[in-house]
């Protein structure tokens, strides 16, 4: 059985593309609904709890992963590189995926039952995880870019791009937090 590594799908064409994205898009919506169809309201602080956990498994692996391909592509082709495109593909697919959708899902159901909708901080807070959601989108799609053949020699322009989506990342997730406890509006 040939090992799944991070050469698999690395070359999915474009409808399998356009499916992930589909399924990565709806999978959190679906946690949501079906968490706000299942958990009851008196489960909020356990909810609240389960989304810090995910949220923090979720920035924790978008924040580590642009150091990963800044080494990376530093190393060039070999066997160290190698070993750090395993490790990029597995922390993006066990860790960081599985952490995105479940922050949204729990988010999306402390949301209903919370009543934020209407709440200023709220939308603020919205905005930046969309952007932090970017962030996650573009350290995946380099994962899968690194991945290809000549990805490597392709990435040695864009250690400045890694630099940039760890600053988004810090920079959304501080704006988070404090939106989220200091409610200025």
């Amino acid at each position: 059985m040939a090992e799944a590594g991070p050469h698999r799908g690395e070359l999915a064409s474009p409808g399998r593309r356009i499916v992930r994205a589909v399924i990565g898009l709806v999978l959190p919506v679906a946690a949501a609904v079906g968490l706000v169809l299942l958990v009851p309201v008196d489960a909020y602080l356990w909810m609240k709890s389960a989304h810090l956990v995910t949220v923090g498994a979720w920035v924790a692996g978008m924040l580590a992963l642009p150091p990963l391909f800044a080494m990376h592509v530093r190393l060039g082709p070999g066997p160290a590189a190698e070993v750090l495109g395993r490790i990029e593909h597995r922390v993006i697919r066990h860790l960081v995926n599985p952490a995105m959708v479940l922050t949204w899902g729990f988010g999306g159901w402390l949301v209903w039952e919370g009543g934020w909708l209407a709440s200023g901080w709220f939308h603020g807070k919205l905005a930046l995880v969309v952007i932090l959601s970017a962030v996650h989108g573009s350290v995946s799609a380099e994962t899968r870019r690194l991945a290809r053949p000549g990805g490597l020699e392709k990435a040695r322009g864009r250690r400045g791009f890694y630099m940039v989506l760890n600053i988004v990342g810090i920079v959304s997730t501080i704006g988070t937090v404090v939106l989220v406890i200091v409610k200025p509006f």
